[in-house]
């Protein structure tokens, strides 16, 4: 059986995980409604790196204390990890070279995304209280 203060824990990283879940699915939205306007390759790079973008700065957000500026940069670093190792195995393969422009499309989906969670993130609070009966669990949005 979970002790008390353990099930508290494991709410609170579920509500952080269901708050993460709806914003990436927020932020595929948009970046499926402009897939028809930009080369698809180059929306799924945005896309991806979006998402990289968001858990790396939400990784950062509650476990490093760091400016947001400080923290938006290695987000974005973070992020467009995935994409450059893609890159540079697109380089190595027969045929395949490294896309600038797919490059420069994951540092601009982990920028916009680690932008949106930062921005989330400040905004969205989980506060538990802790009473003799029980705990009082909090989201509030600040605004």
């Amino acid at each position: 059986m979970l002790s008390y203060r353990l099930k508290l824990d494991l709410f609170i990283r579920l509500m952080k995980i269901l708050r993460i879940t709806v914003i990436i699915i927020l932020l595929f939205i948009p970046s499926a409604t402009f897939a028809g306007e930009v080369d698809s390759n180059s929306a799924l790079h945005f896309g991806y790196s979006l998402v990289f973008g968001v858990f790396s700065e939400t990784l950062l957000h509650y476990n490093f204390d760091m400016s947001a500026p400080s923290r938006i940069f290695y987000a974005t670093v973070i992020g467009s990890i995935p994409g450059l190792a893609k890159e540079v195995m697109d380089n190595s393969d027969d045929g395949g070279h490294f896309s600038g422009s797919d490059m420069a499309f994951d540092v601009a989906g982990a920028f916009t995304g680690s932008l949106i969670s930062n921005y989330i993130n400040n905004k969205v609070r989980v506060s538990v209280k802790h009473q003799s009966d029980g705990a009082l669990i909090r989201m509030s949005y600040n605004y």
